[in-house]
């Protein structure tokens, strides 16, 4: 897996669009240097997301569940991006 950088233009991959410079993760073989900028290897351990509590939730529940917290979730668009940002204030309070 790489972390990338939208370049330009904004990317589709895995239904989820990505605006210009938003970061996020993709296949390696998924790659297309004149759409993304590769920032660096993903390690290929799981994060823990897949054990969190918001598993399941899809992203209008997840953004529901931030904005009754009064989380800001930035520009995130994608269900981990989403569960980071919840989490990082979580950890924060």
């Amino acid at each position: 897996m790489k972390l990338v950088k939208v370049i330009d233009v904004p990317v589709r991959y895995k239904e989820v669009t990505h605006p210009k410079d938003e970061q996020f993760e993709m296949e390696d073989d998924h790659v297309n240097e004149k759409l993304v900028e590769i920032i660096g290897d993903v390690a290929e351990k799981q994060t823990n997301t897949q054990d969190s509590q918001f598993e399941g939730m899809s992203i209008d529940e997840l953004k529901a569940y931030a904005e009754q917290k009064s989380i800001d979730i930035g520009k995130a668009t994608t269900e981990k991006g989403i569960i980071e940002k919840i989490e990082e204030a979580q950890k924060a309070e």
